[in-house]
């Protein structure tokens, strides 16, 4: 596999957790919604997802403070799993507008990060109908499923020796493009051994320095015709829409998510023979962006056809198309400690592992060709 097809099958595990509608239909229960009530549900659902990959960019950069010789070198790849905290598990639904728990007395529903199966939720519209106001439960269904709270993020870094500076890093994926899915990452990162111009402190068997580092992740997800939310797949049980187009409307539905981590702090390592454990404290910001762009149908008024005006089969459910109705962003500045240890295998070779505690905790792993 070469590094084009390397990156675009990791990447794609996480573009995989955004645009989970590919694996299951319950994005199109986020639409059921309703104008009024869409991003509320959309935006708790999704949040703590974007947040954990973002948190996933700003770690792994080092696996140890000793800085490279001048033009010595290490590729690394590496593999993170990030965990969502308990609190970002579930989300809020007492603010919602039209839509009401079926369970009386619910208060929150899982997110992406969540446990076990959505909430069950009616959707309930009043109409005037002879005169008479009629609140009638249109459609009944759950919020998106819980998924994982494990976000994966995978790197592949080259770091370099030079004057100074010391050492410095690349990551860097240019724009690939498959049938669905277009992405491209890039970062660039610096540490730089600070002990050396501390007089008496550079005599110390240790190795200290300090980092800093930046992450962009974009990626463009085209929604296949089989997972494109259209009006058919808003309503059940009988009850119809009053859409009457051929749905080539909706086949500019896309996901559009953006990434970004910046993080610095200080490192301390001790080289044992083979084996050199560290420990740092620092500071990650990371900010992102998930949208979904393009049309898309939501359940508007129900509308009136025949018979019963109290059973909601009397009626068809009005559909309104809303042009790129969704957009979540959310930061989160987490200050954090990291534990790790490298491990030198067969001369040019290192293993390394590390656990960094902060908001988003982020376990990482990573193997690379070093020649220091």
């Amino acid at each position: 596999m070469n590094t084009k097809n390397y990156f675009l099958a990791m990447s794609f595990l996480v573009c995989c957790s955004v645009v989970s509608v590919k694996a299951q239909d319950n994005v199109s229960n986020i639409f059921k919604s309703g104008v009024k009530d869409l991003n509320t549900v959309a935006n708790g659902y999704l949040k703590p997802l974007g947040n954990g990959f973002a948190a996933g960019l700003g770690t792994n950069w080092y696996n140890t403070a000793e800085v490279h010789k001048v033009f010595g070198f290490d590729l690394t790849v590496g593999a993170s799993a990030v965990i969502t905290p308990q609190s970002d598990q579930t989300f809020d639904i007492t603010g919602l507008t039209n839509l009401k728990p079926t369970v009386a007395g619910t208060t929150t529903a899982p997110t992406f990060a969540g446990k076990g199966s959505g909430v069950g939720l009616t959707l309930t519209q009043s109409t005037v109908v002879n005169g008479q106001t009629q609140n009638l439960q249109i459609v009944s269904f759950a919020t998106p499923k819980g998924v994982t709270k494990y976000v994966p993020s995978p790197s592949l870094q080259f770091t370099i020796g030079l004057p100074v500076i010391n050492d410095l890093s690349f990551r860097f994926v240019p724009k690939i493009k498959s049938s669905d899915v277009e992405l491209s990452l890039w970062g660039v990162g610096i540490k730089h051994d600070f002990k050396r111009w501390i007089p008496g402190l550079k005599l110390l068997p240790f190795d200290a320095a300090v980092i800093a580092a930046y992450t962009h992740f974009d990626v463009k997800y085209s929604i296949p015709g089989s997972s494109q939310v259209t009006p058919d797949k808003l309503v059940s049980g009988g009850l119809t829409t009053d859409y009457a187009g051929n749905g080539s409307e909706y086949n500019t539905q896309n996901m559009h998510v953006t990434a970004k981590a910046f993080t610095a702090g200080v490192v301390v390592s001790k080289k044992l023979l083979f084996f050199t454990p560290y420990v740092g404290v620092g500071i990650t910001k990371t900010d992102f962006d998930i949208a979904m762009a393009g049309v898309y149908p939501t359940l508007g008024d129900p509308v009136y056809v025949s018979g019963n005006p109290a059973l909601s089969s009397s009626y068809k459910m009005k559909v309104i198309n809303v042009t790129d109705p969704i957009d979540i962003t959310d930061s989160q500045a987490m200050m954090n400690a990291t534990i790790g240890f490298r491990l030198k295998i067969l001369g040019v070779l290192a293993f390394h592992a590390q656990y960094v505690q902060q908001k988003y905790p982020v376990a990482s792993v990573g193997l690379g060709v070093n020649l220091r």
